[in-house]
């Protein structure tokens, strides 16, 4: 029997390929079949696994071709003498799930072009990566031999799409890498993909059946039951949470305090009207969202606007989706008052520098193109990785990337 040694040294070091190998997934059994030899004499390539009877001198995490006939190793040429076998962090992210995640991006892709959306494609080097006071963006500079300037990568593609919808385009959406700083965990990555999607001349209405006709059909493509989303308000899980407390728009931060401390839930004296809500929100009623199906929670205080616009029952007409303990998308009936929308860029600002964030430009291209007038529009931007993990029920956000970023 030829040891290791002689199969090495009579081996031509790093042979080309050849025309008429296959890999594992395309063999039909008979020829010639390339791939790495894995734990139990089998040969893996494609995603799919051959067994076969390799022995020493082959060893495990060597790539090899085989030529088969009949069931039979007839040949076999070394292409590479592996250095055992290739294990990382990564390995969780297998040819297998990538092949899934590339037919769930298609699936996305196709079920917006059917409904007669127009996919977009937006700046990664941005002026303006977002205002929202909690996020911290990455950024560069662009040079041109004397000429500086500040760029940033974008936390949202959201400004450069209502820019769209300012210049006539009435259906568009995009999936687009975006990044944040600061963020890590199991449901968080410093880049991540999102889906924004607008419908000019619609509301907040049509953006939810979008979401619920979009579940439904990447279900039906991947053949999982069918999520049926449900609906509530911030109100009724209030009053749910809480024994009957009713949550109103004019409802005080000292009302919230003293909810706070009968339910036993420590508050400051320097806390926020929104600093309180959200102590009692994560506390008791964050964690059960979207446990038993997608859920849609709308009607937000009016502190928490955002960019939406305040409707006439004193809320912010905006909701969120909540699926398996994941938030999922963030939706606007879009705020489309120019100076409102400066009102509240300056908001941010001032809420940034309290917090002691990098303080990021406004976008005066947006501001310049909102007072040539934007459409009443409906708009949402949903979490890609996040809705893939709910759906295949994958628990962290790491596993749905080749690479993901490690603490």
């Amino acid at each position: 029997m030829m040891s290791r040694a002689e199969f090495l040294a009579q081996a031509s070091k790093f042979p080309p390929a050849q025309d008429g190998w296959s890999d594992v997934r395309e063999f039909s059994g008979e020829g010639w079949v390339a791939g790495r030899v894995v734990k139990g004499h089998g040969l893996s390539s494609g995603g799919k696994t051959l067994s076969l009877d390799l022995k020493e001198p082959v060893l495990e995490g060597d790539l090899v071709a085989v030529r088969i006939e009949k069931g039979l190793v007839k040949e076999t040429i070394l292409l590479v003498a592996g250095e055992g076998v290739y294990d990382d962090d990564h390995a969780a992210f297998s040819v297998a799930r990538s092949e899934q995640w590339a037919l769930f991006l298609s699936s996305i892709r196709l079920f917006f072009l059917s409904r007669r959306f127009i996919e977009a494609q937006t700046p990664t080097l941005v002026p303006s990566p977002g205002t929202e006071p909690f996020l911290d963006p990455f950024s560069t500079e662009w040079f041109l031999g004397s000429h500086r300037r500040q760029l940033f990568l974008p936390t949202s593609p959201e400004f450069h799409l209502k820019q769209m919808l300012v210049r006539g385009w009435t259906r568009i959406f995009e999936m687009k890498p975006c990044f944040r700083n600061g963020e890590i965990g199991e449901h968080h990555q410093p880049e991540f993909l999102m889906l924004e999607w607008y419908r000019a001349y619609a509301t907040l209405d049509a953006i939810a059946d979008d979401v619920d006709q979009l579940l439904r059909s990447i279900s039906s493509q991947f053949d999982v039951e069918a999520p049926c989303l449900k609906r509530t308000t911030i109100s009724e899980l209030f009053a749910k949470a809480f024994h009957g407390f009713k949550l109103t728009p004019a409802t005080t931060r000292d009302e919230l305090a003293a909810l706070a401390a009968r339910e036993k839930i420590p508050v400051s004296a320097d806390d926020t009207f929104d600093d309180v809500f959200f102590r009692l929100f994560l506390e008791r009623i964050e964690a059960e969202l979207g446990a038993e199906g997608p859920l849609l929670v709308s009607h937000y205080p009016p502190s928490q606007a955002a960019l939406s616009r305040i409707g006439a029952h004193g809320f912010a007409e905006r909701f969120e989706v909540y699926w398996k303990g994941l938030e999922l998308a963030n939706a606007f009936h879009e705020l489309n008052d120019p100076l409102e929308n400066e009102k509240r860029f300056a908001q941010d600002a001032e809420a940034k520098a309290s917090l002691g964030k990098l303080a990021v430009p406004r976008d005066e291209n947006l501001v310049r193109a909102l007072k040539k007038g934007m459409p009443p529009s409906g708009g949402i931007a949903l979490g890609v990785d996040r809705l893939f993990m709910a759906l295949f029920g994958i628990n962290e956000i790491g596993e749905t990337r080749a690479f993901p970023l490690r603490r």
